[in-house]
């Protein structure tokens, strides 16, 4: 009954365009007329011609007449083509358990929806996407496919539209240039460096023969625009002369676009100094953008005199010079590469045989970037870094693939991998991240650590996917391999085996498991891996009918975590002690508010898990007084664990209340309700259903599609009130007295005013007064 629920806009996942598109309107024109004619249509044409831009220009206008939505896939950076229907999935947010992702169950999960999916940048991969484009199609009767490629993929039923260059003046024009779409794209991108330029009676004919040289390439436009900074018009056309000769001295069998295009790049790569041509190449190797830290490791060693504000230095010419582009994302200024440069830069270092060394240092990175993930999980930091880590998932993608296919270089790989576990369960890339490790495993035999950091995370994410043979199978190995390690492998390995006998519903074993992982770990005070089993024990507990040893392994889990700003152990707690107070009877709306406000903090780091299980705690409280909301957060729940390739089956200590709290709601609803009520929470995308689920924004039927939460929520008048005395330093138990209420209930309106802020500590929301009260 579940339908995609889909993790960010429901609608689409088209990149947001940093400027202006500009002409092509008879082209914009029959490509939606080949899109209303055709399920399939590829645009074709030489790279840089402008085939993605045209894409993406159409497929925005095309949104909101495609019910479920335009989903933009890049492929330029995938390098093998067996993740293609992998990374598609990705997008869509789809995953599945099996680990071995492919067209077929691709095909399954798209067969009952009406939308456009944007295959962009095909060729290398052609003969696969080839083989995908036809499955889907054949299997799927309301997609459409919009694909683009230097090739067509030349399959049944498929419609080629090529792209050709912008409309350029003919010599010695002498009417108006802006009726020619080269021209106003020159102007347009040309205004964004010198304000105010135009075609004046001076410039009028080296802006038509630059226009012309170029042959209307829109890239090589771009490139040539940024020139203006440092050169007039006529300059810069003497400049794209004398390049234009040298290239007659190249390859004369090559298309005469392309010969163009190289001239432009390779006049780029000319008029770059020798430490920006050294850094551009070593870039090359990222994919799907970058940032400096990541530049200055990797662009370290191209001259011992290197420093990192003089790889900024670089980096700042390097963006001036349109070789990089620079854009915001979660505040942090991130790089990119046209894929033209990209493959420019790469076939340098090829050629110069320094390719396989800079995918080394690439890699070297990107471990290190894990590893201080790892040491710096318990803070305040940690939400960033989840952030940082869906930002770089192309990249981590490319690093495990060089260490899969490059021999000497699967051990590192599976280091990567098995750091990848915490970020497998946050964001669902369960699938993903278990087929990392079940490449890597067989191909790092040696008994070690780090075969048996792979095994442990293996087996974590086979027992969440319900896989119990290949968990039994991993962690027997594990356990063997620990014996012979000794501490702290043992602790992490009873950790492991107790997380999988909860799931089985072996609480007695699992909790004799959780004891003996405890002791190992405080003694040498991982406080990580102490916060992580303290919050599986305390719903074991809960699982078991231990309500006080429940909670207090879970306020255990908070200390450690409030003390050091932590989110993700903590919200987790905070659930599990929302339902352990409900399960005991006691106060149901605190309990609905402490899961509620989990799920404020699960939203901000975008953890699609425990997303899915405040969704279910949610709808079996509300199961006897609303079952109608029940009914619809159980839709939503399931749509998600759908997503994630698992269920709640696989938790013998949930699934059970599950089933209860659904015969409840379905008995006060009656059945043609409850069904109806359940598909509305199913359709939910996931803003919302987390809206839904916190009574943000109307029921489903009156406004199912809201934007997605942004920015700290408004605080309540009571809220208001507490932060107030807060900011004059009143302790919880000063302020519970004043107000004459709990401090318990203090300490839970605290918890939501750091949330709905993103706030970690009480000093920050004291600033945050202070800064409201000034005049």
């Amino acid at each position: 009954m579940s339908q995609l629920a889909l993790a960010h806009d429901a609608s689409w996942s088209l990149p947001a365009e940093l400027t202006a598109f500009v002409g092509r309107r008879l082209d914009r024109a029959e490509l939606r007329r080949l899109l209303s004619e055709s399920r399939l249509v590829t645009l074709t044409g030489l790279g840089g011609v402008g085939k993605t831009r045209l894409a993406l220009q159409v497929a925005a206008e095309l949104r909101r007449a495609t019910p479920d939505g335009v989903w933009f896939v890049p492929l330029a950076e995938l390098s093998d083509p067996g993740l293609i229907a992998d990374v598609t999935a990705a997008v869509l947010g789809i995953h599945d358990r099996s680990g071995e992702f492919g067209a077929i169950r691709l095909a399954e999960y798209l067969r009952p929806r009406e939308l456009l999916l944007v295959l962009d940048n095909c060729e290398h991969l052609v003969d696969d996407c080839a083989v995908l484009a036809d499955t889907l199609l054949r299997s799927c009767p309301r997609l459409r496919i919009l694909a683009t490629s230097r090739e067509a993929m030349r399959i049944a039923g498929e419609t080629v539209l090529p792209v050709t260059p912008l409309s350029v003046p003919p010599a010695a024009h002498q009417g108006a240039l802006n009726e020619y779409e080269s021209v106003r794209l020159f102007v347009e991108r040309a205004t964004q460096v010198i304000s105010g330029f135009s075609v004046d009676e001076e410039n009028r004919a080296a802006v038509l023969g630059i226009c012309e040289h170029l042959e209307g390439i829109p890239l090589a436009l771009e490139l040539a625009a940024v020139r203006l900074r440092a050169m007039s018009p006529s300059e810069l056309l003497e400049g794209l002369r004398e390049h234009w000769l040298l290239l007659d001295i190249g390859s004369r069998s090559a298309p005469g676009r392309h010969r163009t295009m190289s001239a432009c790049i390779e006049w780029s790569s000319t008029l770059c100094s020798p430490a920006e041509r050294d850094l551009w190449e070593r870039l090359s190797v990222f994919a799907g953008g970058f940032e400096m830290d990541a530049i200055q490791y990797v662009g370290a060693d191209i001259d011992a005199s290197a420093t990192r504000d003089s790889i900024s230095r670089l980096v700042q010419s390097l963006v001036d010079k349109s070789i990089l582009t620079i854009a915001l994302r979660d505040g942090r200024a991130r790089y990119t590469m046209h894929e033209v440069l990209r493959q420019f830069g790469l076939e340098r270092l090829e050629s110069a045989g320094s390719l396989k060394s800079a995918r080394r240092a690439h890699r070297d990175f990107y471990a290190d970037l894990l590893a201080r993930v790892d040491a710096d999980w318990i803070s305040a930091r940690q939400v960033d870094w989840m952030r940082r880590l869906r930002r770089e998932e192309a990249n981590l993608r490319l690093a495990l693939e060089f260490c899969c296919t490059e021999p000497g270089e699967a051990t590192a790989g599976l280091e990567l991998a098995s750091r990848l576990r915490k970020y497998a369960l946050a964001y669902g890339a369960l699938s993903e991240v278990r087929g990392w490790l079940h490449r890597l495993l067989p191909l790092v035999p040696e008994h070690g650590l780090t075969r048996f950091r792979g095994l442990r995370a293996a087996c974590g994410l086979a027992a969440l996917q319900g896989d119990r043979q290949d968990a039994e199978s991993l962690l027997a190995e594990a356990q063997e391999l620990a014996r012979d390690i000794g501490s702290p492998a043992i602790a992490l390995v009873d950790q492991v085996a107790g997380w999988h006998q909860m799931l089985l519903g072996d609480f007695a074993e699992s909790l004799d498991n959780f004891e003996r992982a405890l002791d190992g770990l405080q003694s040498g005070g991982n406080l990580r891996d102490i916060a992580e089993t303290r919050a599986v024990q305390a719903m074991t507990y809960w699982s078991a009918g231990d309500l006080e040893r429940a909670t207090a392994a879970h306020q255990a889990c908070i200390d450690i975590c409030q003390a050091a700003g932590e989110s993700w152990y903590r919200s987790f707690s905070l659930l599990g002690l929302g339902l352990a107070g409900w399960s005991d009877g006691g106060d149901r709306t605190r309990s609905v508010e402490l899961v509620r406000l989990s799920l404020e903090l699960k939203r901000r780091m975008d953890d699609r898990l425990g997303v899915a299980l405040c969704l279910e705690a949610l709808a079996w409280m509300h199961a006897g007084e609303h079952p109608s909301r029940s009914a619809r957060l159980l839709g939503a729940a399931d749509a998600l664990w759908t997503l994630m390739a698992t269920s709640l089956e696989a938790n013998s200590g949930l699934f059970p209340i599950r089933q209860d709290s659904e015969k409840s709601a379905r008995e006060a609803l009656g059945s043609e309700l409850f069904t109806v009520s359940y598909a509305e929470g199913a359709q939910m995308d996931l803003p919302s259903a987390i809206a839904y689920a916190l009574e943000e924004k109307p029921a489903p039927g009156r406004d199912t599609n809201p934007e997605p939460h942004s920015g700290p929520a408004v605080l309540t008048k009571r809220e208001h009130q507490i932060a107030e005395l807060l900011a004059t330093g009143l302790t919880n138990e000063d302020i519970a007295r004043k107000l004459v209420i709990s401090r318990r209930t203090v300490e839970t309106h605290v918890e939501h005013i750091l949330v709905k802020l993103g706030f970690t500590s009480r000093t920050q929301v004291a600033v945050w007064v202070s800064e409201r009260s000034k005049p």
